[in-house]
């Protein structure tokens, strides 16, 4: 099958992650401001945060529109050995439990609900990420991605509920996993950084969606042996090596 013949509606995923017809991409306010303009204006003190909650708003539909580029027999086989290690449900699988299990506590412990001491950990996390059974989660893809986009309402209206205080209030280290020696936390960078998270997720969706068939193991068979010949695109810090 095509990539074109993937992306047909019969594969899209549940009817309530979809964007209504003739729903405009851009606010007016956004379309109005010229390209030249980005980087020149003085930007708004809660700028970040009406972008986190912008993300928010918009469910999960950016993972669903990923995912069901594929058609549905390609979300839990093996891609190709060079595209990634994991089937591109693992990786929305992977998204909704990291916003239930990591995320949501996070922010619920920023805004005073939850203690540092209860927060859970990274290994946890790990732990149920690893219990994985591509037959299940074929069987409940439908699911998982509602779940995703229900925890992100919650985290949407705590957020948007939440004080100026709690955006800006120092968070322990426990609550920033992945910070290093960042100091001090703050929430607008634990969400941002929970959606550079997703960025790297969708990345590998992506790049199985639009190579799988270009990659495939009988066009590789066909080349000289030299992986580099395949037809998808090195990464960048592979043309710099090239180049030495």
């Amino acid at each position: 099958m095509s990539f074109r013949d993937a992306t047909k509606p019969h594969y899209l995923g549940p009817d309530r992650l979809k964007p209504v017809t003739g729903t405009p991409i851009l606010r007016a306010s956004v379309e109005a401001n010229r390209v030249s303009d980005l980087c020149t204006g003085a930007a708004t003190p809660n700028g970040a945060r009406e972008r986190i909650l912008a993300w928010l708003a918009n469910g999960a539909r950016e993972v669903t529109w990923a995912l069901c580029s594929l058609p549905r027999e390609r979300w839990v086989a093996s891609p190709p050995a060079r595209l990634d290690a994991w089937p591109v449900l693992r990786h929305a699988r992977f998204l909704a439990l990291r916003e239930t299990h990591l995320t949501l506590p996070i922010v619920r412990h920023a805004l005073g609900e939850v203690a540092a001491e209860e927060l859970p950990s990274t290994a946890e996390l790990d732990h149920v990420e690893a219990a994985w059974d591509a037959a299940a989660a074929i069987e409940s893809a439908e699911a998982i991605v509602r779940g995703l986009g229900e925890t992100r309402f919650e985290l949407l209206q705590r957020l948007e509920a939440a004080p100026d205080e709690a955006w800006e209030r120092p968070l322990p280290a426990v609550a920033a996993p992945g910070a290093g020696v960042i100091n001090p936390i703050q929430l607008d960078w634990l969400m941002l950084h929970a959606r550079q998270h997703e960025l790297e997720h969708l990345a590998a969706i992506w790049r199985v969606a639009l190579y799988w068939d270009r990659f495939s193991p009988a066009a590789v068979s066909e080349r000289s042996g030299d992986e580099r010949t395949a037809g998808l695109p090195l990464h960048p810090a592979d043309r710099l090596e090239e180049s030495h």
